[in-house]
């Protein structure tokens, strides 16, 4: 008989190859799936400084937006970013800010601008004062640019009214419907964004116990919400006669 072949033991040497190359794969598609999807609104901020920084000039093209296949799910619903509106924000009223006039809050889903009293209206009035208005010209910019709608919120202190209003109430929510009335004056907004809310004393930041507590309640907040539908992500143009410019209609 001739001699019995002796096998070496355990799996083929080339199972070890194939192996490797069966990770090395796995690993490489794992990191097109993490680089599947790409945000557009920071695309549009690092395209627009990249082409300031460098000078570039080209013709009017409108291009799409490069976006992600998501491979798990094709709904793309891109995040609304609030740091986006944040450095909108703090880029247009730089001066005020470094002034010590507005306060800015940035919370997961709004922004919040907080305009002093002494800067707004005087003493239980709801009449602009004229040195707020380029700084109001300035925050119409802002809201014609982002997505989003925004809330005017009036505050006062707790000291009793006099005079043309019957409460605290009353004074806060005209003073806010003011300041809606006057960004909407250019019909550059769309009014279904906007809201006037009058809180009277009932939301104070500090406690009214001194003088300068009481200038830091009296305020109005500047409201800019996060979309809750990703529809709404674009802003919609208004024309000079305050109506939405549409898309012209298919012809036949």
């Amino acid at each position: 008989m001739g001699k019995k072949c002796e096998c070496p033991k355990g799996a083929p040497m080339w199972m070890v190859t194939f192996g490797d190359l069966m990770s090395l794969l796995l690993c490489f598609f794992v990191l097109l799936l993490s680089f599947s999807t790409t945000d557009p609104a920071m695309y549009k901020e690092v395209a627009g400084s990249l082409e300031k920084a460098f000078g570039v000039q080209r013709e009017d093209l409108t291009l799409d937006i490069p976006k992600g296949i998501d491979i798990v799910s094709r709904d793309f619903n891109p995040p609304f970013s609030v740091d986006i509106i944040l450095e909108k924000i703090k880029s247009a009223i730089k001066l005020e800010l470094i002034k010590g006039e507005i306060d800015v809050e940035a919370l997961s889903d709004r922004v919040i601008l907080r305009l002093k009293d002494d800067i707004t209206f005087p003493p239980g009035s709801d009449k602009l004062l004229d040195r707020s208005k380029p700084l109001l010209d300035k925050i119409r910019g802002i809201i014609e640019t982002v997505p989003g709608e925004v809330s005017v919120q009036g505050h006062t202190d707790d000291t009793p009214v006099t005079g043309t209003f019957e409460s605290n109430w009353h004074l806060s929510a005209a003073r806010a419907a003011t300041v809606v009335n006057y960004l909407l004056r250019l019909h550059t907004i769309d009014p279904q964004r906007m809201a006037a809310v009058g809180f009277g004393d009932s939301r104070p930041l500090v406690l009214n116990d001194s003088p300068e507590h009481r200038a830091k309640n009296r305020r109005v907040e500047i409201v800019f919400m996060q979309p809750s539908n990703p529809d709404d992500f674009e802003v919609k143009p208004m024309d000079k006669r305050g109506i939405l410019k549409q898309e012209p209609l298919p012809m036949d």
